[in-house]
């Protein structure tokens, strides 16, 4: 509701009165006698108009009339006072019948007085304007009551917001100095919370902050106070005379309290949460100074693997600033044309030849040169713009291997990998499949790669799995990126439908042939996988004794350094024209390939 609106329609409006009865003559006469008063005069000629029109135009008064056909005035009444909108409605009787039974029934339905038939003018006046100036002044008291909640609290939680709690730090802080006290203040937000509201509505989303406000608020120490800044962002004051050891506990507390499961359209889920703290006196003197450091030691904590906290340190707001600039650049990647896709060959040990490719993301920054994914994707991802990145990369792979199709090269599949915020996004499928219509590429040469946590995070949720078994049916493959280091779970092997899993190179690097017992993990992986009819693909090869040792548990495909390390598709192409027969690996051009 606008609070505002309604101040100013019953401060600088006419009151509205709203005069309801049966007969034409008794309507026309009220209306003969308060038509010079300035009010704004409504009817209704019966108990059904009447209640329609008391909830659209809320009334300042109403002269109801007792006995009407149909619904008569005291079952308007109760139905009135039954309404939370109506219940504090001024509401005047209206009888010919001057008799004590009408009145005390009257009354128990909630009429407010009575008066007779045929109106006294002088009477009639005097108590219209009684009862509208006081109902005018109750209703300005509730209307500046409301504003003012609304400038302080949240209205989705009941916290105190921003407004309120930078007040209350101020005075906190003035109470500190005196008493020579120490103030913290945590900037707690939750991770990756734009997902769930993508991919399970932002009534869930709601619900979810209302369940973390409730946990937060019965979780801080005694004194300490709760706000909701915005979104998902929350905040915590802490006044102590030890707020760094106090604090330190209080924050790994309330990151196992967030991160207990929740029950979100009738799946489990789980929420992390990022926390930074910054400390009066030493991270700062004033109000709007702490909560920035802490928010800034916060970003830290997210840029540092989530689910942790921080505590400020001054090099931060060095580091924010450097986040600012390479935000403001990353808008622009897309306009300025400054992505480029590398490409790192996969190889089939057994015969060393190039059968595909993983396309790998790299940002030509205009000051700072080839920047890896690690410097910009998970700002890309905090941003929300890794959906139109992922789109660019996966239209430009797609592109790509169909032009090296039709320089004649042999055929080649295309692994691109997608996002947890891509996979939640209900319009990857259709991106898929235009990406595959643009460039008219086969779907069999195309392969999505998933990590399984992204997998596990949908585990719950059947729409993932129903769109990657559509993508499989139309011929895309879909591969386990990292696997192993996650839940290398068989139940969701089961659940989702997968042609490959790539077994993370730091399993490979354990790899020696002279004691398979390291090799325990990677050797169990190959086993699984085709036990089950998957493919695999080994990365991060480096050196002749793992491939040896892959290929001899039956791994069929790798890559890695010691074949190739990413290369831009010029090089590709120059690689696959240039090497015997068509692009074959053999130990001696492997140091050629090596260097590149």
């Amino acid at each position: 509701m606008d609070f505002r609106a309604i101040r100013k329609k019953h401060v600088n409006d006419k009151s509205i009165i709203l005069i309801v009865d049966d007969e034409i003559v008794s309507r026309y006469t009220v209306e003969m006698l308060l038509n010079t008063e300035g009010y704004h005069l409504i009817f209704a000629e019966g108990g059904t108009e009447a209640l329609q029109k008391a909830e659209t135009f809320i009334p300042d008064l109403m002269l109801l009339d007792v006995m009407m056909p149909g619904m008569d005035g005291f079952e308007v009444c109760r139905r009135l006072r039954a309404n939370p909108r109506l219940a504090e409605l001024p509401i005047v009787m209206v009888t010919a019948l001057d008799d004590r039974e009408s009145r005390l029934h009257g009354i128990e339905m909630g009429a407010d007085d009575f008066m007779t038939k045929p109106f006294d003018r002088a009477e009639l006046r005097a108590r219209v304007r009684s009862i509208t100036r006081l109902n005018r002044y109750r209703r300005l008291i509730e209307t500046e009551e409301q504003l003012v909640y609304l400038a302080n609290y949240d209205t989705l939680t009941g916290l105190p917001n921003r407004n309120l709690l930078v007040e209350r730090l101020r005075q906190t802080l003035d109470r500190a100095s005196r008493n020579q006290q120490g103030v913290a203040v945590l900037s707690l937000d939750l991770d990756s919370f734009q997902i769930i509201n993508d991919s399970i509505g932002h009534e869930c989303g709601d619900k979810l902050l209302c369940e973390m406000a409730q946990r937060l608020t019965t979780s801080v120490a005694a004194g300490a106070t709760v706000a909701r800044f915005s979104g998902d962002e929350f905040a915590v004051m802490h006044e102590s005379n030890d707020p760094v050891k106090e604090v330190s506990i209080m924050a790994q507390r309330l990151l196992s309290i967030i991160s207990n499961p929740v029950i979100l359209n009738g799946h489990e889920t789980v929420v992390t949460a990022s926390i930074g703290v910054s400390i009066y006196p030493n991270d700062g003197d004033e109000a709007l100074q702490l909560l920035k450091n802490a928010n800034t030691a916060m970003s830290r904590a997210k840029e540092r693997g989530k689910n942790s906290y921080q505590f400020f340190t001054a090099e931060m707001n060095t580091f924010a600033l450097k986040r600012l600039i390479l935000e403001n650049q990353l808008r622009k990647v897309l306009s300025q044309d400054e992505l480029r896709l590398y490409y790192q060959p996969q190889i089939e040990l057994e015969s060393g030849r190039i059968v595909g490719v993983e396309a790998l993301l790299r940002w030509q920054h205009p000051e700072y040169g080839l920047l890896f994914p690690s410097h910009f994707i998970s700002v890309a991802e905090d941003m929300g713009l890794i959906i139109p990145i992922g789109e660019w990369v996966l239209r430009t792979a797609c592109h790509q291997n169909q032009q090296w199709l039709e320089m004649g090269f042999p055929l080649l599949c295309m692994s691109v990998n997608v996002s947890s915020r891509q996979f939640k996004n209900p319009d990857l499928l259709q991106t898929v499949k235009q990406a595959l219509i643009d460039s008219q590429l086969d779907p069999n040469l195309l392969e999505l790669e998933l990590t399984e946590s992204v997998l596990m995070a949908d585990s719950g949720n059947h729409q993932g799995a129903a769109m990657l078994a559509e993508l499989q049916a139309m011929g895309v493959k879909i591969a386990i990126d990292d696997f192993g280091t996650g839940y290398s779970s068989l139940s969701y092997l089961k659940r989702f439908p997968v042609n490959t899993l790539k077994i993370d190179k730091a399993f490979v690097e354990d790899i020696t042939m002279e004691s398979e017992h390291e090799s325990a993990i990677t050797i169990a992986i190959i086993a699984m996988a085709h036990s089950l009819n998957l493919s695999v693909i080994a990365e991060g090869v480096e050196n002749t004794e793992q491939w040896q040792f892959l290929e001899k548990h039956h791994c069929k495909i790798a890559q890695g350094f010691l074949f190739s390390h990413p290369l831009s598709s010029e090089e590709i192409s120059k690689l696959l024209a240039d090497m015997p027969n068509a692009g074959y690996f053999t130990p001696l051009n492997l140091s050629k390939n090596k260097k590149r």
